[in-house]
C-alpha cells in the first residue's frame, strides 16, 4: 500500500550543481506528452455519452494536471498550477460542478493564496460549441476553522453532457509539504503531477494507495530562476533583483484510467486508501550555507506545539479556571473521582459544535460562550485538570473519516482532533468531553482509529485508541406459535458498549416517542406494542428495551407451518459484497451479537424440518459464528451467536470473513417447518 522514496538534491561548490536522486523503479520513458491547456476540449469529449472504462459512471475526470515549482521573489515559496477537466455523463454527476479549493493561512506573512482562477463550461447546442465563462460572483470564500479556508466554485450552465474546466494557481509560503491525489470519487482518465525540484531541498516521498503508475520519469532541465535579496548598509536596507540559472530535476508521475474510489463497509476514511503522493521537507541547504534540518522529528514537533499560540500556550494560564475547578472538584474523595467530576462538569457546561479541530483561538472565550470545537472543549478539559494538579496532556488524533495518522511522518496535518490523556497512578485514561452521553473513559466511535499521539516532551508518545468494553447486543424472546401460524410473545433487547451509545444517540435525536413509533412501524408484518426503555439516561449501564411482538396468522389452523426462527432479527444480506477487497476491515471494537429465542409449539404439531446446527471459526478464533436449534419438552429453542474478537482484519482475511457472513445469512434464512400430526 505504501512505497517510500527519497528525493535528494545536494548543492556543491562554485555554483556547479550535481543532483543525487535515489528513486525506486523509475523507467526512462521521457516527457513525450506536453500538458494540455485551458480551452482545448475536443468534439470527442463533448459527444461522449459513456465512459468506456466504467459505464456506470455519472461523471469522469478527463484530465487533471498539476505542476509544482519554487519561487524566490517574495521569500521562499512553492506554487502549484492545476488544470482539471470533467465530463458530466448523468444527472447524478451534476454535483461535480460544485468545486472546493482548500487553502491555509497561519498569519499575514505565512499563508496560501488561490490566484488566477479561471473556469469554463462547454456544451454542444445545435451542433455548435457554446462556451460559458465562470462568473466571479459564483466564487465564494469561506473560513472553515482557525487556519483553513476554502474557495467554493459553482460552475455555470452545467447539464448532462457538459464539459467543465477549472484552472488555478496556489501560491504557498509553506515548503514543508507537497501533495497530489490521483484518485477521486469518480473515475479519472488521466492524472498527472510534475515537480521542478530545486537543488536546495531534500524531501521524503510517500506513495499510498493501490493504483500503479502509467508513467514515471525524471529529467534534468536548465532553468533561469528570478530572485530578490536584501542587503544592509549603514542601516539602510536595499532590495536587489536578479536571476540565476540552475539545473533542476523535473519529475513526472502519471496514472491512467484510475477507478472511482468507493467506500466499503467497515473501513476508515478514504484518505487511508486513495492513491496519492505526499512529500515532506527534511533538509534545506542553500549555497555556501550549512544544512538546516527541518522539524522532521517528533521531538521537533513536540517542542513546536508547546510554543504554539493556539495549542500549548492555551494551557499555560490555567488559573483563570480556578473557581470552576473548585466547583467541579468539590467533595472528591480521591484523585480518580476528581478527574471524573471535572470531566462531567466540562461535559455539562459545554456544547460541541460538531467541528473537528486541533487548535483553539481561546479556550477561555469558548468556556464563556459555553460552546466550541473538539479543540476548544478538550484543551479546556486539559487546562482544568492541570489546574486541579492532575497530570493531563493533549493527545492528537486523526478521526476515522480523516484517515490513519502517519506514525513515521511528524506532521500536524496528519491529525484533525484533540483529546486529553490523563494519568492517575499507573493508569492512563483517554478522555473526550465533546459527547455528554459517553461514560467516563469511553471514546466516541470517530476516535477509534489506530493510535493517537500524546504531545509530551521530549518526543511525545503513541497510545492505542481503543475502548475496554466490547460492543454487545443480547436479544431474547419467549414466543408462542399457534395452529393458525400466529406468533405472539415478548422480546427483550440489551445493548452494551458502543452499541448502547449509538442506540441512545438515535433515540435522543429522534425523540423517545418518535423512536417508538418508528420502531413499531418498521416491519408491517410484525406489530410491536408496550415498548419499555430502561437506563436511557444511565450512560454507564446497558441500555435495555422490551416490547410485545405479534404476527397475524391464517383464519383457520393449517397443516404445515413455516416459521422464520430469527423473527425480525435475521441478517438478510452479507455486508461484504465484493468478490475481492484491497482494504482492511475495521470494526473499531470487538463485538458480540447473541440471539436466544424460545417457541412454545402448538399442540398436535411436530417438527418436520429444522436447520442443522453449525459452528464456524476463523483462524485464532478471530471471528466465530454458531447456530443451534433443538426441540425439548414441546419447545423449540434457537441460539445464534456472532463474535468478532478483534477490531481490525487484514485484506488477506477478507475472504474467510466474507464466507463466514455468507454462511450466517444463509442459516438465518432457513425456516422451521411444523407439521400437524395425522
Amino acid at each position: 500500500m505504501y512505497k517510500r522514496l527519497m528525493i535528494s538534491a545536494l548543492f556543491l561548490k562554485n555554483m556547479k550543481y550535481a543532483l543525487l536522486f535515489l528513486l525506486v523503479g523509475v523507467p526512462g520513458l521521457g516527457f513525450s506528452q506536453d500538458p494540455l491547456k485551458l480551452g482545448q476540449t475536443t468534439a470527442e469529449e463533448l459527444n461522449m455519452k459513456v465512459y468506456a472504462q466504467d459505464t456506470s459512471a455519472a461523471a469522469v475526470v478527463l484530465y487533471d494536471y498539476g505542476h509544482s515549482s519554487f519561487l524566490y521573489t517574495k521569500g521562499d515559496q512553492v506554487q502549484l498550477k492545476r488544470l482539471m477537466r470533467i465530463k458530466i455523463l448523468k444527472k447524478a454527476g451534476l454535483d461535480q460542478a460544485n468545486i472546493s479549493i482548500p487553502f491555509y493561512r497561519k498569519d499575514f506573512n505565512h499563508k496560501e493564496e488561490v490566484l488566477d482562477l479561471k473556469g469554463f463550461t462547454y456544451n454542444l447546442e445545435g451542433g455548435k460549441v457554446v462556451k460559458v465563462k465562470l462568473d466571479e460572483k459564483a466564487v465564494f470564500e469561506e473560513k472553515e476553522d482557525i487556519n483553513w479556508y476554502v474557495k467554493k466554485i459553482a460552475m455555470p450552465n452545467v447539464k448532462v453532457g457538459s464539459v467543465i474546466e477549472v484552472a488555478y494557481t496556489i501560491k504557498s509560503d509553506f515548503l514543508s509539504i507537497l501533495k497530489w491525489t490521483f484518485q477521486s470519487s469518480i473515475p479519472v482518465a488521466w492524472s498527472e503531477y510534475r515537480v521542478n525540484m530545486m537543488p536546495f531541498y531534500e524531501y521524503t516521498h510517500l506513495l499510498s494507495g493501490f493504483q500503479k503508475f502509467h508513467l514515471e520519469d525524471m529529467k534534468v532541465i536548465t532553468q533561469a530562476v528570478a530572485f530578490t535579496s536584501e542587503q544592509q548598509s549603514d542601516r539602510v536596507t536595499t532590495e536587489r533583483w536578479g536571476s540565476a540559472t540552475y539545473k533542476l530535476a523535473q519529475y513526472r508521475w502519471v496514472m491512467k484510467d484510475v477507478p472511482a474510489f468507493t467506500d466499503e463497509p467497515y473501513m476508515t476514511g478514504s484518505e487511508d486508501y486513495l492513491s496519492k503522493l505526499e512529500f515532506t521537507l527534511t533538509k534545506v541547504q542553500y549555497p555556501e550555507s550549512k544544512p538546516v534540518y527541518m522539524a522532521g522529528t517528533w521531538e521537533g514537533l513536540a517542542a513546536e506545539l508547546q510554543k504554539e499560540e493556539w495549542f500549548g500556550l492555551q494551557l499555560q494560564n490555567t488559573a483563570v479556571f480556578k473557581k470552576a475547578v473548585e466547583e467541579a472538584a468539590a467533595n472528591s474523595p480521591d484523585l480518580l473521582t476528581k478527574v471524573k467530576n471535572i470531566e462531567a462538569y466540562v461535559k455539562k457546561q459545554m456544547v460541541w459544535d460538531g467541528k473537528h479541530r486541533i487548535y483553539s483561538e481561546s479556550i477561555k472565550k469558548a468556556y464563556d460562550a459555553r460552546t466550541g470545537s473538539s479543540a476548544d472543549i478538550n484543551l479546556l478539559l486539559t487546562a482544568m485538570l492541570r489546574e486541579a494538579g492532575i497530570d493531563a496532556k493533549p493527545m492528537l488524533v486523526s478521526t476515522r473519516s480523516h484517515g490513519t495518522p502517519a506514525m513515521n511522518m511528524p506532521m500536524v496535518s496528519t491529525f484533525n482532533y484533540v483529546i486529553a490523556a490523563v494519568k492517575v497512578g499507573e493508569a492512563t485514561y483517554l478522555l473526550d468531553a465533546t459527547d455528554r452521553d459517553l461514560p467516563f473513559g469511553v471514546l466516541p466511535y470517530r476516535c477509534l482509529n489506530g493510535q493517537g499521539w500524546v504531545t509530551s516532551l521530549p518526543a511525545g508518545k503513541w497510545l492505542p485508541l481503543k475502548n475496554s468494553e466490547r460492543n454487545t447486543q443480547l436479544v431474547s424472546a419467549q414466543m408462542e406459535i399457534k395452529p393458525t401460524g400466529e406468533v405472539t410473545g415478548k422480546m427483550e433487547e440489551s445493548y452494551g458498549g458502543m452499541s448502547a451509545h449509538q442506540m441512545r444517540a438515535t433515540i435522543k435525536e429522534q425523540g423517545r416517542d418518535n423512536y417508538v413509533k418508528k420502531l413499531a412501524s418498521q416491519n408491517p408484518e410484525w406489530t410491536r406494542q408496550d415498548m419499555s426503555l430502561v437506563n436511557l439516561d444511565k450512560n454507564d449501564k446497558d441500555l435495555k428495551a422490551s416490547y410485545t411482538l405479534h404476527r397475524a396468522g391464517e383464519s383457520q389452523p393449517v397443516s404445515l407451518l413455516y416459521v422464520s426462527p430469527m423473527l425480525n432479527h435475521a441478517t438478510h444480506e452479507n455486508p461484504f459484497k465484493l468478490a475481492n477487497r484491497l482494504f482492511p476491515i475495521d470494526f473499531a471494537t470487538p463485538q458480540d451479537e447473541t440471539y436466544v429465542f424460545t417457541y412454545a409449539l402448538p399442540a398436535g404439531y411436530e417438527v418436520e424440518e429444522m436447520p442443522k446446527a453449525i459452528n464456524l471459526s476463523l483462524p485464532d478464533n478471530s471471528a466465530k459464528f454458531s447456530y443451534m436449534v433443538q426441540v425439548a419438552d414441546g419447545k423449540l429453542q434457537i441460539m445464534s451467536k456472532l463474535n468478532i474478537n478483534k477490531p481490525v482484519f487484514t485484506a488477506k482475511e477478507y475472504q474467510d470473513l466474507r464466507e463466514l457472513y455468507s454462511r450466517m445469512v444463509a442459516k438465518h434464512a432457513e425456516k422451521v417447518v411444523l407439521k400437524k400430526k395425522s
